[in-house]
């Protein structure tokens, strides 16, 4: 198994990009990605009370520039993990974000803001990358134009860093004439582009936050309790087994259907759902759900996500086995009808009512909007 440290810097000139340029070609990228799951950074870097953003010090301005990555990623994510000031180890399997006045060593170029370092496992999987931030320059955090005094901006630095992170390259250094906050050039852009999101979903995958509010947790989980007490006492329905915890059933036949509701297909909402679950995967969807009524995939569908939750309960979490009275079609049947009635303009009291009715025999409710 080959591994090996390899380097890629950016340098941030006192100069205005000279506007959006147009598109030739797309982002660029470093030929290797990480595995599924959390990217998680340590973040070391000491001072920075009072910053002109608001943030609380450097490590918070970089935690943001963390959760801006995160908004168009799904299947990593980067977590954020506050330290006690100081240098980082190279090789060590951890990732770092410290101030120094090298890297590990080397001196840094020429007018070089910060360094990403990249350990890889064949040259295709990131298992460890260090950020190191120059301490010879000046730093606040703020938006807006790169500032005459010469005082720099973390988060906009640490933006590009992370995109390096991440495993994205320099595009204007691969001869593309592109408008990105990745180019080797960081002037007055201080947010990330078109080209810069497109690159990391190429890598990660990509989909959109989502336009629909689904309830709280707590409200579904209520519903769920009264669905088992009407099985328990009405249908005298005997326990079935099962891998998945009431709340589990709940929580993950909501987020299959906030999948399908935005625009994945069974195979996609299944993924992303599962991958939730077992990577701590990130939670965009496919894309905006449409005006008007919210259609709910068919039965058979969310069926066949159950038993793949059960299986995943099982095999990835090592659940044991126990039972419910609830069995796994009626839990996909009576969540998936209450959700479809929240969605549609029911209130949690509403909605319940409306799924014990179909229940006792009373036929399919209206929803409550048009």
């Amino acid at each position: 198994m080959n591994r090996q440290r390899l380097i890629a810097g950016v340098v941030l000139v006192l100069a205005v990009i000279a506007g959006a340029s147009q598109k030739t070609d797309g982002f660029a990228t470093l030929g290797s990605r990480w595995a599924r799951g959390n990217i998680t950074m340590r973040l070391q870097l000491s001072g920075g009370s009072g910053l002109s953003d608001g943030s609380a010090n450097f490590n918070d301005a970089t935690n943001n520039a963390l959760n801006v990555w995160n908004q168009y990623l799904n299947r990593a994510r980067f977590v954020g993990v506050s330290a006690a000031a100081g240098r980082g180890g190279d090789g060590d399997s951890v990732n770092q974000v410290f101030f120094d006045s090298n890297y590990y060593g080397n001196s840094f170029p020429r007018d070089t803001l910060a360094i990403t370092t990249r350990w890889t496992l064949n040259d295709t999987q990131r298992v460890e990358a260090d950020i190191v931030f120059n301490n010879a320059f000046s730093w606040d955090s703020y938006r807006g134009a790169v500032r005459s005094n010469g005082v720099r901006d973390m988060r906009r630095v640490a933006l590009h860093e992370l995109g390096h992170v991440l495993g994205l390259d320099h595009p204007d250094e691969k001869g593309q004439n592109v408008f990105a906050l990745m180019n080797s050039i960081v002037g007055n852009q201080d947010a990330l582009t078109d080209d810069d999101i497109q690159g990391a979903q190429s890598l990660y995958g990509g989909g959109v936050s989502g336009n629909v509010t689904f309830p709280p947790r707590n409200e579904p989980n209520d519903f769920y309790n009264q669905l088992i007490a009407v099985y328990a006492n009405e249908l005298r329905a005997a326990p079935s087994p099962t891998f998945v915890d009431p709340e589990g059933a709940v929580i993950w036949l909501t987020e299959y259907a906030r999948q399908r509701v935005g625009r994945c297909d069974h195979t996609s909402a299944t993924e992303n759902t599962i991958d939730q679950i077992v990577n701590n995967g990130g939670t965009l969807v496919c894309a905006a759900t449409p005006a008007g009524p919210i259609p709910f995939p068919p039965r058979n569908e969310g069926l066949l996500f159950m038993n793949t939750l059960n299986d995943t309960y099982r095999d990835a979490l090592r659940r044991s086995q126990t039972t419910s009275v609830v069995n796994n079609e009626g839990a996909v049947v009576w969540v998936l009808e209450y959700l479809r009635y929240r969605l549609n303009g029911c209130n949690h009291g509403d909605a319940t009512t409306k799924v014990i009715q179909q229940i006792r025999g009373l036929g399919i409710q209206p929803v409550c909007t048009a």
